[in-house]
């Protein structure tokens, strides 16, 4: 009996000490210690008989939210072995991440299929099948970038990179004897210091790094970095804290938020917080249009489509703002949207909610006019991988800049990655004047991607020469111009063979003196006369031929605005020629609107009929067709150019 009753007794106390971890691995996930919850979940789980679905929920978001994407996907795949389809919108949503950070991407697709179309959105599913059309096609050729780990990373978490100069700054946990190594719970790392450090030019090492400006330092985080064009205000990411101690909300959480300060002489002064702060929120990750008029953030404010979006404010020259906007459906996700970088109009941001490869992904939007965006283009491998890629910069030049992961073969957990366009191209050609054939020296050759995004600009020689360097395997767009020219454009596209040279790529342009005449105080595009059919007035073959040199003098000149008159000879009646010849001047309009020209370009059209004769062949005076002819014009009158 005694040896029963100690059974019982044992048997009762591993009970007990089963539940008692339960419900500490529940208690370190409420205090969001996911290092230590994640490893008392793993012993909990593999002691249990049954499994309980929050269980395995919270065991798999500990693993997640440290980026142990293998064992969150052991515990999300049994999560999903009872529930099935049936799963909530968030855990599919992460399983789906999951089976992509393992690279089982046949699987990821199928579900990432079922979610979408249980959601039923045509726009996400057409958006789907898009981006993943163009990510594997693209991997079949070289996206020309070269990754580069640098020296200077810890084993501790090192990222966000920004441009300050010639130096660099980003956000580091790594040990510090300047600082108290304060331990932040979520991964157990010292909270995150601003460096700075020189740039090397051959190779993109950063040496001489040393703490940021010592005065913005705070006990808690500080990350995420912007500086406007004149280095002289600066943006970046902190916890909420007052009088040096975090400041948590009604549920006792801390929230990041973005303060604004000024550089002077060297130091921080004037630190503020933004309007848009809120200890119900976080707000973070700024960064600036390069004109400095906009500045992006991330946040999860309500109202917006997922974990994370991206919003934008346009910045007052006051230090005012307009309330924040947020990016809309065709770049935020169901997902996170994160680490927004804004150049020459494109958008460079990180998603997992965008088809990707697993983890964050870095995507680039070109921006269509009013924040409206293209949709999001993978940048392929090797920028992006089944792991987190973030934080991606890129110089002005667009041949190197920088980008973060947590990739296998950093040397820590977040690492900084120096890039550069590996593979390029020559692209070489001549810059003619149209008429007389002769060189044009000094003209400019505009060079832009696919996104419309400026690459660089160079100039012809004497010769009217010019050379120009390009990545491999990508589209461009090169535009030759020259004050008081016409433009000229033509589309290029670049092959995977480096240093390989596409020749005879020339232009004609011409000369605004050939192309317009004086008529006294007015200036008047040159023309042949426009044929219109005896009594009529609609645009016939012999017309729209002579019509398009319009067009094409407009299109070469993008600021020119016009009217338009139109003139008829003596022959019918006065009335019945004002008609005819006001007719024939709003079809001439509608012809140039027809063919691309704005409307808001031809500035007025008038018929003037018969009242405006040229020669001696009024009414009643007899004269030959070619004395008529004389008098039946059209005028294209340049008002502003």
């Amino acid at each position: 009996m005694k040896n029963y009753i100690l059974l019982l007794f044992f048997l009762s106390l591993g009970v007990t000490l089963h539940a008692q971890r339960l419900k500490h691995a529940n208690q370190l996930f409420e205090e969001m210690n996911y290092i230590e919850a994640a490893k008392v979940y793993d012993d909990y789980l593999a002691k249990a008989d049954e499994r309980e679905i929050e269980t395995l929920k919270k065991a798999g978001d500990a693993h997640y939210l440290i980026s142990e994407i293998s064992q969150a996907l052991k515990w999300y795949t049994e999560l999903y072995s009872i529930q099935g389809e049936a799963m909530e919108d968030d855990y599919m949503f992460k399983y789906i991440q999951s089976l992509r950070g393992v690279q089982d991407y046949k699987k990821a697709d199928e579900l990432a299929e079922v979610y979408l179309k249980r959601n039923n959105n045509p726009m996400l599913i057409d958006r789907f099948m898009e981006q993943k059309k163009e990510l594997w096609g693209m991997q079949e050729g070289n996206s020309g970038y070269l990754l580069y780990n640098l020296s200077t990373n810890s084993e501790n978490s090192d990222f966000g990179p920004a441009f300050y100069g010639d130096q660099l700054v980003y956000s580091s946990s790594k040990k510090n004897n300047e600082k108290g190594n304060k331990i932040y719970v979520w991964n157990q790392q010292p909270f995150l210091n601003l460096y700075i450090a020189d740039r090397t030019k051959n190779n993109g090492e950063l040496v001489n790094e040393k703490l940021f400006m010592e005065g913005l330092a705070s006990r808690y985080h500080d990350a995420t970095i912007a500086f406007s064009k004149d280095l002289d205000t600066i943006y970046y990411t902190s916890n909420m804290s007052k009088n040096n101690k975090l400041f948590n909300n009604a549920d006792g959480v801390n929230n990041f938020h973005v303060m604004r300060g000024l550089i002077k002489e060297g130091e921080i002064s004037d630190v503020e917080d933004l309007v848009f702060n809120s200890k119900d929120y976080s707000v973070g990750h700024p960064a600036l249009s390069g004109d400095g008029k906009y500045l992006f953030f991330v946040s999860d404010m309500p109202g917006g489509f997922g974990d994370t979006d991206i919003y934008v404010v346009q910045l007052n020259p006051d230090g005012s703002m307009t309330q924040p906007k947020n990016l809309g459906p065709e770049i935020n996700t169901e997902g996170r949207e994160m680490f927004p970088y804004y150049q020459d109009d494109v958008l460079y941001f990180s998603s997992d909610g965008h088809y990707g490869l697993g983890g964050l992904d870095i995507f680039q939007a070109k921006n269509l006019g009013d924040f409206r965006f293209s949709v999001p283009q993978n940048l392929g491998k090797p920028i992006n991988s089944s792991k987190d890629d973030f934080s991606y910069i890129i110089a002005e030049n667009q041949e190197d800049g920088y980008m973060s992961s947590n990739r296998s073969m950093g040397k820590g957990d977040d690492d900084i990655y120096y890039f550069t366009r590996s593979c390029y191209q020559f692209v070489a050609g001549k810059v003619l004047d149209s008429f007389t054939k002769k060189p044009l020296k000094n003209a400019a050759i505009i060079i832009k991607d696919q996104f419309d995004a400026k690459i660089k600009t160079v100039t012809t020689d004497s010769q009217g020469m010019y050379v120009a360097q390009v990545p491999c395997n990508d589209e461009f767009l090169f535009t030759a111009e020259k004050n008081n020219y016409s433009k000229a454009t033509k589309s290029i596209t670049t092959e995977n063979v480096h240093r390989d040279t596409i020749s005879g790529v020339n232009f004609l342009l011409s000369a605004y003196q050939d192309l317009v005449e004086t008529d006294g105080d007015e200036e008047k595009i040159k023309i042949d006369l426009i044929f219109f059919e005896f009594n009529q007035y609609d645009i016939r073959p012999k017309a729209a031929k002579q019509l398009d040199h319009i067009v094409y003098v407009m299109q070469s000149f993008p600021e020119m605005k016009i009217k338009i008159e139109s003139h008829t000879d003596s022959r019918g009646s006065d009335t019945y020629n004002l008609i005819l010849s006001q007719n024939r001047a709003k079809s001439t309009k509608e012809y140039l609107i027809s063919q691309g020209i704005a409307e808001n370009r031809v500035v007025s059209i008038k018929g003037y009929g018969e009242i405006e004769i040229l020669n001696r062949c009024t009414n009643g005076v007899d004269c030959s067709d070619e004395e008529h002819e004389e008098n039946r014009r059209s005028n294209f009158i340049v008002v502003e150019r």
